[in-house]
């Protein structure tokens, strides 16, 4: 019996020791989200006053004082201002777009929580001995970013260059990711915050959804064109690069099945551009690889620069400005129910499927969805074997979809539930029926090129 009671007790303080570990990891982890959000929006407060990049890194480093290492304050100011590299700091920013900052690793290891959520095993050692990220590897998803710990692994901002814009053009537009609703806090109306957007100094502020909703049409279109031709699958997310991009990967199975749509982030941007030969687009939402997406050779004619809701979220406070507490003066009527939906898992899935049944009525869809990169690969390899029934495939590489990019500010079951609530407030259920999307295309379709092979 002493020695059940002995083996309890070590057992107890086992537990205790891994919660405290746990909670020290936790305590590190808030600490370097917020150095990181601090300098965001240090970055947007001198690029307001200064419009000289070497200007406002300077300024930027003389804030932050003394209170981390000097090599570890460049590193991070200088990824918060667009560059990896030493030197002036670029006008635009350009791959590769996610880096390791030596300072701030602590020791990397295989066993690493960054290391652990890489599905490709794109992070390794270099010829050094020094944590490195494999470019040819790598998906640019971005979920090592928040797995790591000590904040050591940084993606790069264009917070400096946006303001800029905005300074030098006129009709700078706002796209807000179909996962917006929500990010900014209960009491922050979609509403609000395009107000918002508009006081930053955006010509407007449309959805992204928008261009989902056109997407949405011509996948269903081609799921159909495709099942009358023999295809046994269809695979999609258009809106999901790092998934696009896997799937590509297994050749030569399964890279001619890969819808050729382009993102609806670029598909809306497009558009914008047609309709205002004279526009600039900036892209908002939670994710990290659509900087690497808008700057693909084939696609950066579209978007100029991207932000995520963390750097939306730095600049607000840098000017501040709350969305919470403003009056509104722009309502959002741009998309569809299904446009909306395309924020969460599963949202891809039902908005096309429900354009092929409005299209075919009694058509036969059998869908799967991969929530995550993990359940993606594991989809694509049932694919790749014959092992699955389905015959449409939706992939999102975040848990939960975008809403659980590692750009959100919000829990993804909350954002998910903020989608499905601000979808229902659309006025327009389904993405065949959004006028407005059937007005732009029929108008520029001839100039909109919204085929591309992306990755």
């Amino acid at each position: 019996m002493q020695n059940l009671w002995a083996m309890v007790f070590y057992v107890s303080i086992l537990l205790t020791d891994v919660l405290l570990l746990e909670r020290e990891v936790m305590n590190m982890k808030e600490e370097k989200i917020k150095l990181r959000r601090r300098i965001y929006r240090l970055v947007a407060e001198h690029a307001r006053k200064l419009d000289n990049l070497q200007d406002v890194y300077g300024a930027v480093m003389d804030s932050l004082g003394g209170e981390i290492s000097r090599e570890e304050a460049e590193a991070r100011v200088r990824a918060a201002l667009g560059t990896f590299e030493k030197g002036e700091i670029p006008q635009e920013v350009d791959f590769p777009f996610i880096s390791i900052i030596e300072k701030a690793c602590e020791g990397y290891k295989e066993d690493c929580a960054c290391s652990m959520s890489c599905e490709p095993g794109a992070l390794r050692m270099d010829e050094r001995g020094k944590p490195a990220v494999d470019i040819d590897r790598c998906l640019s998803c971005g979920l090592c970013i928040i797995a790591c710990p000590e904040g050591a692994i940084t993606d790069k901002a264009e917070i400096a260059q946006t303001i800029n814009l905005i300074k030098k053009h006129k009709r700078v537009y706002a796209v807000l990711a179909p996962a917006f609703a929500g990010q900014f806090g209960r009491k922050t109306s979609e509403e609000q915050l395009k107000t918002a957007l508009l006081m930053l100094g955006f010509y407007d502020v449309l959805e992204v959804a928008l261009g989902a909703d056109m997407i949405t049409v011509k996948e269903a279109e081609e799921f159909l064109r495709r099942m009358d031709r023999g295809d046994k699958f269809m695979i999609t997310s258009c809106c999901c690069p790092p998934f696009v991009r896997m799937a590509k990967g297994y050749r030569p199975k399964i890279a001619g099945l890969v819808s050729d749509s382009v993102s609806p982030m670029v598909a809306i941007a497009r558009f914008i551009k047609a309709e205002d030969e004279n526009a600039k687009v900036v892209f908002i939402g939670p994710c990290i690889a659509k900087k690497t997406e808008a700057k693909l050779p084939e696609l950066k004619d579209a978007v100029d620069c991207v932000l995520t809701f963390e750097e939306l979220a730095a600049i607000f406070e840098a000017y501040k400005i709350d969305p919470a507490n403003i009056d509104v003066k722009s309502l959002i009527t741009d998309a569809s129910h299904d446009g909306r939906i395309y924020g969460h898992t599963g949202g891809v899935s039902a908005a096309i499927i429900a354009s092929i049944k409005n299209l075919r009525p009694g058509t036969d869809v059998k869908a799967r969805h991969g929530n995550g990169i993990k359940e993606c690969k594991q989809i694509l390899d049932a694919v790749e074997e014959g092992t699955t029934e389905a015959n449409f495939v939706e992939g999102m590489a975040c848990i939960g979809g975008c809403v659980g990019g590692p750009g959100k500010l919000v829990d993804p079951e909350e954002g998910a539930r903020a989608v499905d609530r601000f979808a229902l407030e659309s006025r327009v259920k389904e993405a065949v029926s959004n006028e407005t999307a059937n007005i732009l295309f029929n108008k520029y379709k001839d100039r909109v090129k919204l085929e591309s092979s992306k990755m």
